[in-house]
């Protein structure tokens, strides 16, 4: 049983920081989340969840980068290698 408890613990903390990377990420802050370490629970967000809600790209926009980074559709931030991460948020930071 307590296993179980401890279980939905780790859902719980995982799904409040998915959210609130989210959130984050509506307010047009992509680039905090993105520089969040690695092996937070931030860090198991989908990409394209992020970009999907940035007011600066939006889907189209957003998905199009992820394409032109070879970012595939389902990465997590935490799969991103260094590169990825520093042209994401070049991208976010400074739109064409």
């Amino acid at each position: 049983m307590e296993s179980t408890y401890t279980d939905m613990e780790v859902v719980a903390q995982l799904r409040n920081a998915r959210v609130a990377a989210v959130l984050e990420s509506s307010k047009g802050n992509v680039a905090s989340v993105l520089r969040a370490p690695h092996d937070s629970c931030d860090a198991q967000v989908y990409v394209v969840k992020l970009l999907d809600v940035s007011p600066r790209l939006g889907k189209v926009a957003g998905r199009r980068l992820m394409s032109d980074l070879g970012i595939a559709p389902l990465s997590r931030v935490h799969e991103l290698t260094e590169a990825q991460c520093r042209a994401l948020i070049e991208a976010v930071e400074n739109p064409r």
